[in-house]
């Protein structure tokens, strides 16, 4: 389900998943947390064994905008 990224933090923290798989690698929840700031949408599905995090629009950053 194609969630935007407040949505599918709230669905991943609610879930009852030890950990998560990020486009195919296994990483912890706090980890699938901070990898959904990095997308305005993700597509985050759970099956019976899996929560599968995957993003689909990534936020675009402008180097000479930000803090060195």
């Amino acid at each position: 389900m194609e969630l935007r990224t407040p949505q599918a933090i709230h669905k991943i923290k609610l879930s009852k998943k030890n950990y998560a798989l990020i486009e195919g690698k296994k990483s912890s929840i706090l980890q699938a947390m901070s990898f959904a700031i990095n997308y305005h949408k993700l597509d985050v599905t759970e099956t019976q064994g899996e929560l599968l995090i995957t993003g689909t629009d990534p936020v675009v950053r402008v180097n000479k905008y930000l803090l060195k």
